[in-house]
């Protein structure tokens, strides 16, 4: 069956992420998410994005538009600036092993930077739960970012060390098979850990902040190997 996929606002109004739907017809298919999640589905529906095909299909097409039972729907977000947006193709390049390494600090008091580093935080362990939650957040990066590629990811890292006298540096490391880069999957997990250790100590420290995120080395595809810092 056709599925549906929901991003943000409409992920939010469903409460699912996606929906499979007996149709033929993207209307057809609307109209069943419709009168299965309700009214406030149906307000934001009407002022989202439908994607098929990597196409925008506007409202007053969805009825005549075909889908098939393989075919994936993106309901996304309202897009400002036009609707000239679209997933890029890169089905004709070659795979190839690729590796991303992102970098971002945590500003905070030396007290505190001290703290979590040694979990004696009062919530107890901060590095462990942070590294988790970078890993989990880079294989979410298609549900979030939602003209990103789902990747071939076959290794997440995340390391924390102390920077100075006051920051952390958080790295994620990741690396996979595939044709598009693993760039947005690396920012993504180093932006969630440095969060998650943020979270931590906020109480103790709500001056803290993270800064610097940023890609410091990537390698694979057409570019080869490069280094930013």
């Amino acid at each position: 069956m056709p599925r549906l996929l929901f991003f943000a606002a409409i992920q939010e109004a469903a409460g699912a992420r996606a929906l499979d739907v007996d149709a033929s017809t993207l209307g057809e298919a609307l109209k069943i998410a419709t009168e299965r999640y309700g009214d406030r589905f149906a307000r934001v529906l009407e002022i989202c994005t439908v994607l098929h095909n990597e196409e925008v299909v506007k409202a007053d097409l969805w009825w005549d538009h075909h889908i098939d039972a393989a075919d994936e729907v993106a309901v996304l977000p309202p897009v400002s600036g036009g609707e000239d947006f679209h997933m890029v193709d890169v089905g004709d390049k070659e795979e190839t092993k690729r590796e991303a390494t992102a970098a971002c600090r945590l500003v905070c008091e030396p007290a505190t930077r001290d703290r979590l580093l040694t979990g004696a935080i009062a919530k107890g362990d901060a590095v462990g739960p942070a590294k988790v939650a970078g890993m989990l957040a880079a294989k979410r990066v298609p549900e979030l970012i939602p003209l990103c590629h789902p990747v071939r990811m076959t290794f997440v890292d995340v390391t924390t060390a102390p920077v100075g006298d006051d920051a952390i540096e958080v790295r994620a490391t990741v690396r996979g098979l595939d044709r598009t880069g693993f760039e947005m999957e690396a920012l993504t997990a180093c932006a969630i850990a440095a969060l998650s250790l943020y979270d931590m100590a906020k109480t103790e420290d709500p001056r803290m902040r993270v800064e610097g995120l940023r890609i410091v080395a990537k390698s694979g595809g057409k570019s080869g190997s490069v280094t930013f810092e």
